[in-house]
């Protein structure tokens, strides 16, 4: 007979799965799950600002409400384990404490670890690449995050929030850097497990170098502009089943990473520029050729929307064209294989 955790202990095993990640805990983008792996997004439409009007009815502009923006996501990670708890001559009390004690153990060290991974695989997929020609040095890593920290400025992204990613083998370029040690609020400060404090307006999070894709170096976000929907299908034991002597452990989860179309600019990943997917989109005659070599998918929009995230967006191959009308501008981003980083959004418009 089967013992199901899932309503049970549901709500233990996420705090334990939150608490153990790097990435999760700083991920706050509201997530309202729909289904078993579904989920909305929900973002406030704001309105333009429009000149005061002395005369007339609407002085403060025609009125409009107060909308949200609600997208849906399908979560694509479906991930499984298992394992057996032999009996021997064990008792039925001490299998139940193994048990449990394996369960904590394998979401810590397998499922939150191979949730991380892709979380941050997704992010240096969506995110803003800052192509840089290095690797950090204890000379240039100070520079690189101030200059992610400017992209954000730069986007009006809020500074109450900001999150840095770094490589654990990196965090001792930034403590013994020059500009970090001229900083007496926080040079030998005792800091809490798992960041480096603060600088350039980020809290510093210190991550497995295997954490990252190749040749990514640090991942900046904010948390509102990132979700990372968890749900646990199925937690159970299954006592003394059919040809084991025990008790057999099963687990089912699925969960994502989704960047915030309209906060895109707040996930900058620092990488070395040449692992960049190339992207060209060139227009002749009412016609847009599309050039991305080795590239895995390319997309486009031709509605102004970015095709990293756009609903309306289609695929075309490398090659490609598209049909094009006067005015119509077309926007392409080309997703890399092989180790190659995301495309900068290339666009054309036909004239």
């Amino acid at each position: 007979m089967a013992i199901n955790l899932t309503a049970k202990y549901a709500s233990a095993i996420e705090k334990l799965y939150t608490h153990s990640s790097f990435l999760r805990p700083h991920c706050k983008a509201n997530v309202e799950m729909t289904g078993a792996k579904s989920c909305r997004v929900y973002m406030l439409k704001t309105n333009p600002v429009v000149d005061y009007n002395r005369s007339g009815t609407f002085r403060y502009g025609e009125l409009k409400d107060v909308q949200d923006i609600v997208n849906e996501y399908i979560m694509t990670q479906d991930k499984a384990f298992n394992g057996v708890v032999d009996k021997g001559d064990e008792s039925e009390q001490a299998i139940s404490n193994k048990s449990a004690l394996w369960l904590r153990q394998e979401i810590a060290e397998q499922c939150v670890p191979t949730g991380d991974k892709y979380g941050f695989a997704q992010l240096a997929k969506l995110g803003h690449i800052n192509g840089v020609t290095a690797e950090p040095a204890k000379s240039t890593i100070v520079s690189m995050v101030y200059d992610a920290a400017a992209h954000m400025d730069e986007n009006l992204v809020p500074e109450s929030g900001r999150v840095l990613f770094i490589r654990a083998k990196d965090r001792q370029k930034i403590i013994m850097s020059d500009e970090w040690s001229g900083l007496d609020s926080l040079a030998g400060k005792q800091l809490p497990t798992g960041t480096c404090g603060q600088i350039a307006g980020f809290t510093v999070v210190s991550v497995p170098s295997n954490m990252f894709p190749a040749d990514v170096y640090m991942i900046a976000m904010h948390t509102s502009a990132v979700a990372f929907p968890y749900r646990i299908n199925d937690t159970k034991i299954h006592n003394d089943p059919v040809g084991v002597s025990g008790a057999v452990i099963e687990g089912r989860q699925t969960y994502d990473l989704f960047v915030l179309a309209s906060k895109a600019e707040a996930v900058v990943v620092v990488a070395k520029a040449a692992s960049r997917q190339a992207c060209s989109v060139s227009i002749a005659s009412h016609s847009a050729t599309v050039t991305a070599a080795d590239a895995d998918e390319i997309w486009y929009t031709l509605d102004g929307s970015d095709p990293r995230f756009s609903m309306n967006r289609k695929q075309v191959a490398t090659g490609g064209t598209v049909a094009m009308t006067a005015g119509q501008t077309i926007r392409v981003v080309a997703f890399g294989k092989n180790g190659k980083l995301t495309s900068d959004v290339s666009e054309a418009t036909d004239n």
